[in-house]
């Protein structure tokens, strides 16, 4: 008989420990699931939604013609790139249409002064994208533009 309760007293010490192996795994794959699933997206994602001014209102979307341009880096051919503008409300595309070569200037100069290695980044492209926007906008007089959208970017 008092083998059986030794015998008894040590399955209950290792379910015990079962147990709390099972715990651990489970807490483990709680934090996994958080980390992978339930975690908000970093601050740099939020960025690329947000308007430079958040009491701008978004309208129509103007789209310029593709740019060919030559970068300042000298391992990279040329820069390919489509860029729409996002106008306020109640700006028309139609209207915005006469002013384009503004912004098609303004887009050419500051693009070709960019480096490759920024524009191969997602960080770097969200940084031109704002610089440029800012740009775009102190060309209108900090109207009819509210930010800048590449549609294309290919470099070769």
């Amino acid at each position: 008989m008092a083998k059986k309760k030794a015998e008894e007293e040590e399955e209950e010490e290792e379910g015990g420990g079962g147990k709390l192996k099972f715990i651990i795994i489970g807490v483990v794959a709680l934090g996994a699931v958080y980390n992978f699933v339930l975690k908000p997206a970093p601050a740099e994602t939020e960025m690329l939604a947000e308007p430079i001014d958040a009491e701008l209102i978004e309208g129509e979307i103007y789209q310029l013609d593709e740019l060919v341009l030559n970068l300042e880096d000298p391992d990279v051919g040329y820069l390919r790139v489509g860029v729409a503008i996002v106008l306020e409300e109640g700006t028309l595309a139609a209207d915005f249409a006469a002013e384009a070569a503004i912004a098609q200037d303004v887009a050419v100069g500051y693009l070709s002064a960019q480096d490759a290695e920024d524009l191969r980044s997602a960080a770097g492209k969200t940084e031109i994208k704002q610089e440029l926007s800012m740009l775009m906008r102190e060309a209108y007089d900090d109207e009819k533009v509210v930010r800048v959208l590449f549609t294309s970017l290919v470099m070769q």
